[in-house]
């Protein structure tokens, strides 16, 4: 990172979690809340009428969960087209191996080796 020292102490703890592209729910959720109760004084102001600015407003909130599932897809369609490409470029790479339930634990795994010397 530029403007830190070598051997200074970084505390990563002020970052946020999410990476760039990701999004975030309940930052998403206060957002259409906010836009809802807009939306909801705006008919009411305008019309007069509680229940055509209820109505309003839930058609509102429906086109922006709507949207919000439309740009969740998206996100996730990006995501495996970018995995997919990265596979079709390491055509000779071979899949990890992944670690079976009792190579996870180092004390359990020594065991095991100990015990039965002729297991994989």
């Amino acid at each position: 990172m530029a403007g830190r020292g070598m051997g200074e102490t970084v505390d990563d703890r002020t970052w946020p979690r999410r990476s760039v592209g990701q999004m975030y729910f309940p930052q998403f959720l206060v957002g259409m809340v906010a836009t809802l109760l807009v939306i909801l004084g705006w008919t009411f102001a305008s019309t007069g009428s509680i229940w055509q600015a209820l109505g309003w407003t839930v058609l509102a909130a429906v086109v922006l969960q709507a949207g919000y599932f439309a740009l969740v897809l998206w996100l996730l369609h990006g995501e495996t087209r970018v995995t997919d490409e990265a596979k079709s470029g390491d055509g000779a790479a071979s899949p990890a191996k992944l670690p079976g339930p009792f190579e996870r634990d180092g004390i359990i795994q020594a065991l095991l080796s100990r015990l039965f010397p002729r297991l994989p």
